[in-house]
């Protein structure tokens, strides 16, 4: 193992307890430099990944707004534009209703002067027949 010679040689110079204090100090100290470094690392990256989640979440919420909000919009149109065709089509029916009474109505005069005018004709008729024979109408 060439890679611990130059330790080997290092402690044979140093005191033994002395030298290792400070070798295990050296390397616990890079090792504990190089575990903050890695939990640095690993900090900015949640960071940035929770960054990036609540970036993701309020763009996801703007969008579901916005759809609730335009289908809100067109169901709010079709809503109103059903209640002006309804409105539209009550109204038709009511004077349609109106039509037909007032078509009845007439058509009940016309049918009654109709029958005025046959009965009116059978009496003068009758009136006529009564006088020349020298009687007396019944009516």
């Amino acid at each position: 193992m060439n890679h611990y010679s130059w330790l080997q040689d290092y402690l044979a110079r140093l005191d033994g307890k002395e030298a290792r204090r400070e070798y295990y100090e050296r390397y616990y100290a890079s090792w504990h430099e190089t575990a903050q470094k890695l939990a640095e690392a690993i900090l900015e990256s949640h960071r940035m990944l929770s960054n990036y989640s609540v970036e993701a979440h309020e763009r996801h919420t703007q969008l579901t707004r916005s759809f609730f909000t335009s289908v809100d919009s067109i169901i709010r149109a079709q809503v109103e534009s059903n209640l002006a065709a309804s409105r539209r089509l009550a109204e038709q029916a009511v004077k349609g209703q109106e039509a037909a009474q007032s078509l009845t109505r007439e058509s009940a005069n016309a049918y009654m002067d109709f029958l005025d005018s046959m009965f009116s004709y059978y009496r003068e008729i009758m009136k006529t027949t009564e006088s020349s024979r020298g009687r007396q109408p019944r009516f």
